[in-house]
């Protein structure tokens, strides 16, 4: 079998996409200007006004100003490294009918791996799978850049894992943490496979 050419994809770009692009681009580095370097967060009551106003969802007006107030040097490792100490957190919130849990931080060489723990209280309602469009935030006296570095969990129950640069102080008085919305607005659901099929061992 001998080697196709690429073929050319199609785009229907056009002048009218142009002309809103470049309107995005010089807005985008005007505030990157004024930022000079610095965090500007709009408050929850805001985006929430926005994203009503805009017909946009919440997590994915969140995920905007994350992106623009990321900083000019974030680094993502390739892997957390390897594991120095553990410290606990011990953290513990209800909101609505779900509790939220961080009990600990895995110190590794590059970063902090925390594990948030999300729990449906009455477990005897059915709500199926969870799916969380949620960030950690960190905040403290320096700078963290968070990313989400899995997820898994059952009916009822879920757990994300968050990878945070720089590595968490082994003391954390004066660090706080919150989960705020967050999720890519051209982000695509997972593929489900459906096995029913009988097999015989």
């Amino acid at each position: 079998m001998g080697w196709a050419e690429f073929r050319s994809i199609r785009n229907d770009y056009n002048d009218h996409f142009k002309e809103i692009d470049e309107k995005l681009l010089q807005l985008l580095h005007e505030r990157k200007k004024l930022a000079n370097g610095k965090r500007f967060f709009p408050s929850s009551e805001q985006m929430e006004k926005w994203a009503e106003q805009y017909e946009i969802e919440m997590p994915q007006v969140s995920w905007f100003f994350h992106s623009v107030n990321e900083g000019p040097h974030s680094y993502v490792p390739e892997g957390p490294g390897e594991l120095l100490n553990v410290i606990p957190i011990m953290k513990k919130t209800t909101v609505g009918d779900f509790q939220y849990l961080i009990s600990h931080a895995m110190q590794h060489q590059n970063g902090s791996i925390i594990t948030v723990e999300i729990e449906q209280l009455d477990r005897e309602k059915n709500l199926g799978m969870i799916r969380s469009h949620l960030i950690l935030e960190v905040a403290g006296s320096v700078d963290y850049q968070v990313h989400r570095h899995g997820v898994h969990g059952r009916d009822g129950q879920t757990q994300i894992e968050f990878l945070v640069t720089r590595r968490l102080p082994d003391q954390l008085d004066g660090v706080a943490f919150a989960l705020m919305p967050y999720a890519m607005p051209m982000e695509e659901r997972p593929k489900e496979v459906i096995l029913d099929k009988e097999v015989y061992f």
